[in-house]
């Protein structure tokens, strides 16, 4: 059996490390980027330069590893600004720096930082894995357009540790090197995707349309053509771990936490399992099943077996398919610490015994539970009426933890048609 590898998740923000979620109990490793500079995922949450010294110590704190995004194009401009958030997470000892420009890489050795080179460096042969194995990189993400046979060539002629994606959001340009957006939006920089500010027009609609106008008579005509369905190895990962990869990468630092924590939790469950020999299939259904009601749209196999065919696009629906929704039911008005009632202003929909909610403010607090105890008017009730903006419903429900006063109450809920939700 090979090293069991490293399993590093995103961070979208201080949410995401909530305790109810365990990110960083199942987690090895997490990777973050600063707000609105140098990542990939410039819209995300991200954190501010005061948040790294504790970011860096609830991290360190739990015995997992940090590392900061640096994986977009970089302007000369830029420099000073890039070196002063380097500095600063050199003297917080962030573990490494996650690099796509050479400015980055240059940067980072420098000021004696370990450095890992992005997938958007787009390293696809021995050679390349070996010259930045030559200049000193502690890590190298591959490109996503690789087979395994691939992958395990360049593991088998470098002692550099390979990391490879395992689940998320596969881009429909070659490693994330996306101009579409920009080009679309008037070739503005504000909408680059190698800035890290993809406008998405991949997942668009479209259509196939003549010299004249007219509709071209083929099937099909019509639909979300270059939207890539979500990657999703976790059937696969004792082909992974005997490839010799050293660390396995999910997606998603603009999900919401509950796709964070649930991804997580089924990876770190697989890897376990295999090391455990008790990877059966049963448990595989369960870990489909258990992503399938998060965030997701649809999933495949990427490249690792063979290159992705049409059954590998999400013709019609725009983002999640998934058949598990949440939706926006009221506020937290009042929390009584003497009874551990926390009281619902029910402004839309209702509430059963079973259901799960998920509570949340600005502040970074997030939490989630299923509901055991509804009282209204002092009763208790199986389900509340139907309440709406002109009839709102007062609920209690008993709760495990202090909830902040005007938090945001969701719902999940089941679907039946995901892509009209």
């Amino acid at each position: 059996m090979a090293v069991k590898p490293e399993l590093l998740v995103p961070l979208n923000d201080w949410k995401t490390l909530a305790p109810k979620l365990k990110v960083l109990d199942n987690a090895n490793s997490v990777y973050f980027g600063i707000q609105s500079k140098f990542s990939m995922r410039a819209h995300a949450g991200n954190f501010k330069l005061e948040d790294i010294p504790p970011l860096v110590r609830h991290v360190h704190d739990h015995g997992d590893f940090l590392y900061i995004c640096t994986n977009i194009v970089v302007y000369s401009n830029e420099l000073k600004e890039l070196r002063k958030v380097l500095e600063i997470a050199k003297v917080c000892n962030v573990d490494a720096v996650i690099c796509y420009d050479f400015a980055s890489i240059q940067l980072a050795k420098e000021l004696g930082i370990k450095f890992h080179i992005s997938t958007q460096m787009n390293v696809s042969n021995v050679i390349s894995a070996q010259y930045f194995e030559s200049i000193g990189a502690s890590r190298i993400n591959l490109a996503r357009e690789l087979n395994l046979e691939q992958i395990k060539e360049i593991i088998n002629t470098t002692s550099c540790p390979i990391e490879c994606f395992v689940h998320g959001a596969m881009c429909t340009a070659v490693s994330g090197r996306c101009y579409l957006s920009a080009e679309l939006m008037g070739f503005s920089q504000s909408h680059s995707a190698n800035r890290g500010k993809c406008a998405h027009q991949c997942r668009r609609f479209y259509s196939f349309i003549g010299e004249d106008g007219e509709l071209l008579d083929f099937e099909p005509s019509t639909g979300r053509f270059f939207n890539a369905k979500d990657l999703c190895m976790i059937e696969y990962m004792d082909f992974l771990i005997d490839s010799g990869i050293s660390a396995f990468k999910i997606e998603g630092r603009m999900r919401d936490p509950l796709y964070i924590s649930e991804t997580t939790k089924c990876y770190r469950e697989a890897i376990d399992s295999i090391q455990m020999n008790s990877y059966t299939r049963e448990k595989k259904q369960d870990w489909i099943h258990r992503l399938m009601k998060v965030y997701n749209r649809g999933f495949h196999t990427g490249f690792y077996f063979s290159p992705p065919d049409p059954n590998d696009i999400e013709l019609r629906a725009k983002g999640n398919t998934s058949l598990w929704k949440r939706k926006m039911v009221g506020r937290i008005i009042q929390f009584r610490a003497e009874d551990s009632q926390a009281i619902i202003d029910l402004s839309s929909g209702s509430l059963q015994k079973g259901d799960t909610i998920i509570i949340q403010d600005d502040s970074g607090f997030y939490s989630f539970q299923e509901i055991y105890t509804i009282l209204v008017n002092g009763m208790p009730v199986h389900k509340t009426d139907h309440a709406s903006a002109k009839s709102h419903i007062l609920a209690s429900i008993s709760t495990e933890e202090v909830l902040p006063i005007h938090s945001k109450v969701f719902k999940i809920h089941q679907v039946q048609d995901p892509i009209h939700d």
